[in-house]
């Protein structure tokens, strides 16, 4: 079982719908009304729900098939579902699933960039991104800031408690390699059953970003340290970017 499908029956426990990141990708990209957007490591769909609600058309796309088989069955629960497409996709498959200059914004939010585990994965995903983007079109993305991670020696999230789960999230260096292994630990409150998963992240830093943005199709990318639009400092726990042409 993958780390996703063991947690996608909790995952709006550990991870609820947050408005305030669709108000932050409407201050950077404009109203999303009658918009195309991709919404990339889309999970059981809740952010995807969120835009539809202020008009946009989402075609939401996800590496686990169990997710996407969750994001379908609370599909159901909301009003604006037929503004929502789910896919089963590789994210290093863009180009080949999306016309080129067919899209008015994308988005990648929870930490999905560092599950490409080359800086070449990524720099291939920017450009993928770049094509499918019309020229006015913004890319969108927060991931964990590793800088801060790394220069302090965190070896650990914050923990995510509430009346149902609590949610342990454990880094481990690998030196050999440079990569992280991210370890959770979930616990689930009623029956006091644990779920433990290890998965490799590559942590990636700013300056990284920076380099693989210029050397992709991108022009500019501007970083923040949280969805209120403040600025990234070097002890923020969020990376968010916004890339543009």
């Amino acid at each position: 079982m993958s780390f996703y499908e063991s947690i996608a029956p909790w995952y709006n426990y550990i991870f609820p719908f947050s408005p305030i990141q669709v108000s932050f990708i409407e201050r950077k990209a404009g109203s999303l009304k009658a918009k195309n957007v991709v919404d990339i490591g889309c999970g059981i769909g809740s952010l995807s729900f969120g835009m539809a609600d202020r008009g946009a058309s989402v075609e939401a796309i996800d590496l686990d098939p169990f997710m996407i088989l969750k994001a379908r069955e609370q599909s159901c629960n909301f009003g604006n579902s037929a503004r929502v497409l789910f896919k089963e996709l590789n994210m290093l498959k863009l180009s080949k699933e999306f016309k080129a200059q067919s899209v008015d914004v994308v988005v990648s939010f929870g930490n999905t960039l560092v599950h490409l585990l080359k800086p070449g994965e990524l720099l291939s995903f920017f450009n993928q991104v770049a094509s499918i983007l019309k020229p006015e079109g913004k890319f969108i993305f927060q991931i964990i800031n590793y800088d801060f991670v790394l220069d302090h020696g965190v070896d650990r999230l914050p923990d995510i408690e509430n009346d149902t789960i609590h949610f342990r999230r454990l880094y481990e260096f690998r030196e050999q390699d440079e990569l992280i292994n991210f370890k959770t630990i979930l616990t689930i409150k009623e029956s006091n059953k644990k779920i433990e998963n290890v998965v490799p992240l590559q942590p990636v830093r700013a300056d990284m970003l920076k380099m693989l943005f210029k050397e992709s199709l991108f022009f500019d990318v501007e970083f923040f340290g949280d969805f209120d639009g403040s600025p990234l400092l070097s002890r923020s726990m969020k990376l968010i970017g916004v890339a543009a042409f």
